[in-house]
């Protein structure tokens, strides 16, 4: 994998974290495993529209590559989460200063 996919992937899940969020504050009522949804559908919903694959990074290449965006919008939605960890760390450490 090259660090370009890398950052690639990594940028992708930084947006599906924000976009999460953003939902989550306009729709009060996605939480939990609902909330979870909105972000495997949303990274979804990046990948396929960005053509982004973690599967072509590895020079495996499905019959459809849709198959690829789809399950790497549900890489991403996890990676997500720890996004979201890292950034709350950051911000109790700089709370702290």
């Amino acid at each position: 994998m090259t660090w370009e996919a890398l950052s690639t992937i990594f940028v992708l899940a930084i947006i599906v974290e924000f976009s999460t969020e953003i939902l989550k504050s306009i729709v009060p009522s996605i939480r939990g495993p609902h909330s979870r949804g909105a972000a495997v559908l949303i990274g979804m919903i990046l990948c396929v529209s960005t053509r982004s694959g973690l599967l072509a990074s590895f020079n495996i290449y499905p019959l459809y590559p849709q198959i690829d965006y789809l399950l790497t919008g549900m890489i991403i939605s996890r990676g997500s989460n720890i996004i979201h960890d890292l950034v709350s760390k950051l911000d109790v450490i700089g709370a702290k200063r």
